[in-house]
């Protein structure tokens, strides 16, 4: 019954899977969505902050670092989502396995505000790290825009658990 129901939980992804913390980590899950609720301006190569995490199963996503590191091997899912501002910015927003590129979400528009987002699945092994990163074409800042919609969010979990 337990394991239906972290299943079922894990899939959810609510305010309601965190008060069942305790019960999802017993099961070995990884999930989480981090949201960014703040006007960022990061340099090249700076990590993108996020303030808030709505769901941390297995508290593998670090918030004071902005790094997601794994502890059970398998299949991951990452997705990231990006709003810009009405500005002339051009971010280029890049998901890192490991300090290495694997994707990246790139908004081009230089006159309104513009949102784009990435998904992708990654083989991932104990202390792997995932973080995404501005990677800002004729360097300086981008101008990621975010308020109380949490338009900026980050998500992880583990879809295959190797044993």
């Amino acid at each position: 019954m337990l394991n239906t129901f972290c299943a079922i939980s894990v899939l959810i992804f609510s305010h309601n899977i965190y008060s069942a913390h305790s019960d999802l980590c017993s099961c070995k899950y990884s999930a989480f969505t981090a949201v960014a609720t703040a006007i960022q301006l990061p340099n090249n190569g700076d990590v993108i902050a996020f303030q808030e995490t709505i769901t941390n199963v297995g508290d593998d996503f670090d918030l004071s670092t902005n790094i997601f590191t794994c502890r059970l091997s398998g299949l991951y899912v990452f997705s990231w989502s990006i709003r810009k501002g009405g500005d002339t910015t051009q971010p280029d927003i890049e998901l890192q396995k490991n300090g290495v590129r694997v994707a990246s979400v790139y908004l081009l528009n230089q006159q309104d505000p513009e949102q784009n987002s990435n998904t992708i699945t990654l083989e991932l092994q104990p202390t792997d790290q995932v973080k995404l990163v501005a990677n800002n074409y004729g360097g300086g800042a981008s101008r990621i825009y975010n308020d109380d919609r949490r338009y900026t969010t980050f998500t992880g979990y583990v879809l295959y658990r190797e044993e």
